[in-house]
């Protein structure tokens, strides 16, 4: 198991692994069973990723989800986790999390209008990438639902880098975001 990354500070612990796992090699790695039934082979290998990662952050945990979609460990900790076809990503801490990773494409660009606000003129690829991570990150934090990503998430003008902050307005709160560009991907995340 590849894991490429680890991030610990006081309060969380980030994992980052690259899948290159087949879905029968991440079901015996697999110690809690998890059931895959009915998804692609891609989804398979980005689901098990995720949740074997998680594993080597917390023992005795099952992951379960909230009304809203959103995962949950039963051991008052918080969790978030992300995927792309290439790496998972998964975030545990005792307060209250979000994280997304994205491989860094054209597609945001595409759809800049329904979630980018006027103030980011000079966009490209990857700032687009990040600024979705940002937008997905908070909403995965929110953990409610209905989240308009134009409207109710501002995020501050920014330069462009390799690792850093950016804040954020969320519906009247200051939040500030942490990312981070690994290869060809940005991670950003919050915890709060």
């Amino acid at each position: 198991m590849p894991i490429i990354n680890k991030i610990k500070k006081k309060n969380l612990e980030i994992g980052i692994w690259k899948i290159d796992e087949t879905s029968q090699e991440l079901h015996r790695l697999d110690k809690l069973n998890y059931r895959t039934d009915g998804l692609s082979e891609k989804n398979k290998k980005e689901f098990l990723a995720s949740r074997i990662l998680a594993s080597k952050f917390i023992s005795n945990y099952k992951i379960k989800y909230d009304k809203y979609g959103g995962p949950i460990i039963n051991n008052n900790m918080h969790i978030s986790i992300s995927h792309t076809n290439e790496l998972a990503s998964t975030i545990i801490s005792n307060k209250k999390v979000g994280l997304d990773i994205e491989k860094i494409s054209e597609k945001a660009l595409k759809v800049q209008s329904k979630f980018i606000n006027k103030i980011h003129n000079d966009l490209n690829n990857e700032k687009a990438t990040l600024l979705w991570c940002c937008k997905e990150a908070i909403f995965k934090w929110h953990r409610k639902g209905r989240v308009n990503f134009l409207k109710d998430i501002v995020i501050h003008p920014f330069s462009m880098k390799n690792h850093g902050e950016i804040l954020a307005d969320f519906l009247g709160n200051e939040i500030t975001l942490n990312f981070l560009k690994i290869n060809k991907h940005f991670l950003v995340y919050v915890c709060k």
